[in-house]
């Protein structure tokens, strides 16, 4: 991905080859507390909400560089 292209969420997701229950499952295990796929959605559906914290998080599972991820903002 040259040229500071960026991906969706949900497209990191699926390059991924992860369902929202299993980035929950992911997220959960790197927080060390519960998220739901509910909030997998809401951060899908609406990026720019995404914390920080969060994106790392997206980013680490997702085995991409943060600046990959389009959090819309």
């Amino acid at each position: 991905m040259g040229n500071g292209t960026r991906i969706s969420l949900r497209a990191a997701r699926t390059n991924a080859n992860m369902t929202q229950e299993q980035a929950a499952k992911e997220l959960s295990k790197y927080f060390g507390m519960k998220v739901s796929r509910q909030r997998i959605m809401k951060y899908e559906d609406s990026p720019q909400t995404t914390p920080l914290a969060f994106g790392q998080g997206f980013a680490t599972i997702y085995k991409l560089p943060i600046e990959a991820i389009n959090f819309g903002r």
